[in-house]
């Protein structure tokens, strides 16, 4: 249960968090808004384990833990970049799908034994990839931003491998080592992250229009990957990462209400299939 808890929070964070990002990148490059969330995550972890009983991490906690960040780091950008460019109602739970499957399949080549209805859950997972994919999206214009459906689905893609890639590493991480993974995943993907920024973007830090909910992206982040981080090393992979991927729930909630979002049928049952796979992926 305790694992349950901890990563239906992470579920809650991330999606305030993403939706946080998603209104950020609208203002800013994805580049920036994720460069200033972590280095603002930093700032909270590094607090925290100053505070937190002393962590020994070895070598190889250091070196899992700077592999989640640069797997993150791409499964963050490219979060943003499609939230930016599509609607976060249906970029969300394609991200869920993934990043919630993936480690359930990895767990199943590595001899953990997965039910039936996880197995029926990833096979919904691609099924609602695929709906989400073809659906009409005509009438899904929004005026206020740039929208372009097919690179929010092919970022959307791209971002739960790269979140499925950072949850596999940090679960190869020792409870001994404490925050300092989180710590050294962050001091990988924040230099990445500023560097986008100058090159392919309009330089570093945001932009004060985006700064606000860049900093409340930040402060969701560190939070969440506490939580996500503690629920990996308790309890299965399969059921950490599947429970933590419950965010569109919060995403599509925080979008219909702020941004008046409304889906066509198609698209409904699309989002509606990739919740059922997440739920799917987490029953014994």
């Amino acid at each position: 249960m305790t694992t349950v808890f901890l990563a239906l929070a992470t579920s809650l964070l991330f999606g305030v968090g993403d939706f946080l990002g998603g209104i950020a990148t609208r203002r800013d490059t994805p580049y920036a808004v994720t460069g200033t969330a972590h280095l603002f995550s930093v700032v909270l972890l590094g607090i925290a384990v100053v505070f937190l009983p002393a962590a020994h991490p070895t070598s190889a906690d250091l070196l899992w833990g700077a592999a989640s960040g640069l797997s993150g780091v791409i499964g963050v950008i490219s979060l943003f970049t499609a939230l930016a460019a599509g609607h976060m109602s249906i970029v969300a739970p394609i991200v869920a799908a993934l990043s919630a499957s993936l480690p359930a399949l990895f767990d199943l080549a590595t001899g953990t034994h997965l039910s039936p209805a996880t197995l029926g859950g990833m096979a919904l997972a691609v099924v609602a990839i695929v709906i989400v994919s073809i659906a009409p999206d005509d009438q899904m214009h929004l005026p206020s931003h740039a929208y372009r459906p097919r690179a929010a689905l092919a970022f959307s893609v791209l971002s739960g491998v790269g979140f499925s890639g950072a949850f596999i590493a940090f679960s190869f991480t020792a409870p001994e080592s404490g925050l300092t993974p989180l710590l050294a995943a962050r001091a990988v993907s924040v230099p990445i992250a500023i560097a986008l920024a100058f090159v392919f973007g309009r330089g570093f830090p945001v932009g004060r229009p985006a700064l606000a909910p860049a900093l409340g992206a930040g402060l969701t982040d560190a939070l969440a990957n506490v939580t996500m981080l503690t629920a990996i090393r308790i309890g299965p992979l399969a059921i950490a990462s599947v429970l933590g991927s419950l965010f569109p729930v919060v995403v599509v909630g925080l979008a219909r209400v702020f941004l008046g979002e409304r889906l066509t049928w198609l698209q409904r049952a699309g989002v509606a299939i990739a919740m059922v796979a997440v739920v799917l992926s987490a029953l014994p």
